[in-house]
């Protein structure tokens, strides 16, 4: 199973409350069909566009300041955090359909392809803004708190939007590139993944009026814990089987996707083998499934699947370090480990 499907109990108890204000958002929006394609995406309306359950995803970063809410004692009032991450996490993969052109989602299809592209842009577009409503609109917030915290989450979701830009410098650049580098791949999955992870356990500092080297401890927390959990992501889309993940194998490859696990290869790869997989990388023509068992044995060779998962490792022992200097019971601390452990799986142990 995919690290970014996985189930897990502690954060699942938390989807009543986030999917009852999420449904409350677009209960109250005007009579437009655009609300339509939103209430479509987050999982409340068919493809017919109307009112109906259905899957809308784990909500994973949403929950996590839910329950960190729950930790310090504040829950009700994270809330309308942990409602405007989801409605901005949402209109990102919105967008993100668009540029990669997936026409599935959650086993759907994507908004733009059952409105066409226009629409998507548009309705992505407005979800955006509509995510900054909540924390400005509560009602139980002093005004002072709803400043800060929306100040905080806006610096946050502007760092997404430049993960997104060097993403796409990326994609656009050939692997072999000066440009293409570990540290360059590190620094926009910081922006576009880490980031959005730290706003998440990041905001419940401010909530919670914590000290200044408490919310710092927070927000490096969900930074870290951003990054170990793509990590895992680019081992599962090389290495996960089908039926682990329920994508077809060698994803990231046959897609060409300068992962961490590619870029730490190919630097300590000999000229003949690295002239082996930019031939591959930089054809023309589309990667086949042989092409890509091909690369695959060439990164096991290297043993670069478990090079990877030690820095995991190594993010995984961080993450724990800042989690035991937490205010909080030591039952919440270990339930917070529980999760890290259960999202930062090894996929060749599961």
């Amino acid at each position: 199973m995919n690290n970014s499907e996985h189930s897990n109990q502690p954060l699942d108890k938390y989807t009543d409350i986030l999917d009852f204000e999420l449904q409350n958002v677009f209960d109250v929006a005007p009579d437009l069909e655009m609300y339509r394609h939103m209430a479509y995406f987050m999982g409340f309306a068919d493809e017919n566009l109307a009112l109906k359950r259905s899957y809308g995803g784990k909500r994973f970063r949403s929950k996590l300041t839910l329950l960190l809410g729950d930790c310090y004692g504040i829950l009700e009032k994270v809330v309308p955090a942990a409602v405007s991450i989801e409605l901005f996490h949402n209109s990102t993969l919105i967008h993100d359909d668009i540029v990669d052109g997936d026409t599935l989602r959650r086993g759907r299809p994507t908004v733009w392809k059952l409105v066409g592209k226009d629409h998507a842009i548009n309705s992505g577009d407005a979800q955006i803004l509509m995510s900054l409503r909540p924390v400005l609109n509560n009602e139980i917030l002093e005004d002072s708190v709803k400043v800060g915290t929306q100040s905080f989450l806006l610096n946050q979701y502007i760092k997404v939007a430049e993960g997104q830009f060097l993403d796409f410098k990326l994609t656009e650049a050939k692997l072999g590139d000066d440009v293409v580098t570990k540290e360059a791949y590190r620094d926009m999955i910081g922006r576009k993944t880490a980031d959005l992870v730290a706003a998440s356990s990041g905001v419940v500092g401010i909530l919670a009026g914590l000290s200044d080297i408490e919310k710092k401890t927070l927000i490096e927390f969900g930074f870290e814990f951003g990054l170990a959990y793509q990590m895992c992501d680019d081992l599962v889309s090389i290495w996960g089987t089908s039926k682990q993940t329920g994508k077809r194998e060698y994803g990231d490859i046959l897609e060409c996707k300068k992962t961490l696990p590619i870029l730490w290869w190919i630097d300590q790869a000999s000229d003949e083998d690295k002239k082996v997989l930019l031939e591959i990388y930089n054809s023309s023509d589309e990667v086949t499934v042989d092409q890509a068992k091909r690369v695959v044995d060439m990164l096991d060779k290297a043993d670069t699947y478990n090079v990877v998962m030690n820095e995991i490792d190594a993010k995984r022992n961080k993450i724990n370090n800042l989690l035991s200097t937490l205010s909080i019971a030591e039952d919440k601390k270990n339930l917070l480990l529980n999760i890290v452990e259960e999202l930062l799986i090894d996929i060749k142990t599961v």
